[in-house]
């Protein structure tokens, strides 16, 4: 009596830790997960936003526009980008696989004056994800 006590105890704590622990880890994947906050930044035209995930160097190029740029040149050139191109309309196109050491995720944005594709690459740098290279095209 006493061994099948002990076995419905460890199914319990076992089954416990997996009902408790499962959507912690669930939940901080997807904290981590940038494209939904780079979607709400693109429809708010929000360029500080978008730089937040940039590292302190990003491969920028906005349509014939393109160079290395510190973190905070990328941001005003974004800004310039978004006082001629308001959004209107922003779809996640594709995203790979964020298991490797660096992801891509591609939109497509309609704005006032166009329809661009956004082309982002991520690189796990300590633990974030950085954006490494941004092409609006």
């Amino acid at each position: 009596m006493e061994r099948a006590f002990r076995g419905i105890s460890f199914k319990f704590f076992i089954s416990f830790m997996a009902i408790a622990v499962l959507p912690l880890l669930s939940f901080a994947y997807w904290q981590n997960d940038p494209s939904n906050e780079l979607m709400d930044a693109f429809k708010n035209n929000n360029a500080k936003g978008i730089s937040a995930y940039f590292g302190q160097n990003v491969s920028l190029s906005i349509k014939n526009d393109s160079g290395h740029y510190s973190k905070f040149q990328a941001e005003l050139m974004l800004s310039d980008f978004f006082r001629s191109n308001k959004t209107q309309d922003i779809k996640k196109v594709q995203q790979t696989n964020r298991n490797n050491s660096s992801f891509y995720i591609v939109y497509q944005l309609k704005s006032s004056s166009g329809t661009y594709r956004l082309f982002f690459k991520f690189n796990h740098i300590d633990g974030e994800s950085q954006i490494t290279e941004l092409r609006i095209e």
